[in-house]
This record gives C-alpha cells, sequence and structure tokens, in this order.
C-alpha cells in the first residue's frame, strides 16, 4: 500500500479546493471524507456551495495531510448508501447520524477520482519561525 493511501485512509478531514461557479475565485472546505478503491465519497448538505462548483467545475484538489492531489470530482447519487456505510464505518453510527443527519437526510454524493500528486505542502513545523529583531 503506497504512503498516499494509507494517509487517506487514516486521516479523518481533508481540505478540498474548488472553482466558485459564479465567482471563478477559489473556494477551499474542510470535509469529512472516505476512501475506496482510489476514490474519495463526500457526502454534502444539499445546500453546499461546494458540490455545485464541482458540478459546475469538475477539477479539483485535494490537500490530505502534507500531500496534494489534482483530481476530477463528480455527482454519485446512486451511490449514496454505500457512501453512508463508508462513513459509519470511518467515523461510527453516533457521529454519522449526528453531523450528517443519518440516511435519509438530503444528501449530495461527491465522487473524486484522484489524478496526480501536485506536491507536498509544508507541515507547521517544517515553516521557518521569524525571528523578533
Amino acid at each position: 500500500m503506497a504512503t498516499s493511501e494509507i494517509v487517506l485512509e487514516e486521516t479523518p478531514y481533508l481540505n478540498l479546493t474548488t472553482k466558485g461557479r459564479r465567482t471563478g475565485l477559489f473556494r477551499s472546505v474542510e470535509l469529512w471524507f472516505a476512501f475506496e478503491d482510489g476514490k474519495l465519497f463526500f457526502l454534502a448538505h444539499e445546500d453546499s456551495d461546494w458540490w455545485k462548483n464541482v458540478e459546475k467545475t469538475p477539477r479539483v484538489e485535494v490537500e490530505v495531510g502534507e500531500i496534494l492531489f489534482q483530481g476530477n470530482g463528480s455527482l454519485a447519487q446512486e451511490k449514496l448508501d454505500h457512501v453512508f456505510s463508508l462513513f459509519r464505518r470511518k467515523y461510527g453510527d453516533d457521529q454519522v447520524n449526528r453531523w450528517y443527519g443519518g440516511q435519509r437526510s438530503n444528501r449530495r454524493v461527491v465522487t473524486v477520482e484522484l489524478g496526480k500528486v501536485l506536491g507536498k505542502t509544508p507541515s507547521q513545523k517544517m515553516r521557518p519561525i521569524e525571528l523578533a529583531a
């Protein structure tokens, strides 16, 4: 198993960057996710803007830990039951019910197929410290 796959399976959340469908500005949002077979899965509230941005412009960037990926997103509503089961396995029934309202809630399923690794982002520990004069 590649290091990036281990990070994707063990990390509780990531940052997803989309291009705003109206403004064209890049927007980042921190999200819970599930990872299976090289794909990321998300549950979005129907009123959230980020999934609508993905629908209009599928190309996204995903930052997990210190790794930055390129990806292509799409809606996959037919996978709702499966994605809820992935989330329950990763986060537990109580947390999924608390934050996502259970399977009967109005959620959109977004999947992101990961592409190439764009690079690594420096960790807080590795950033230079500015010393006072």
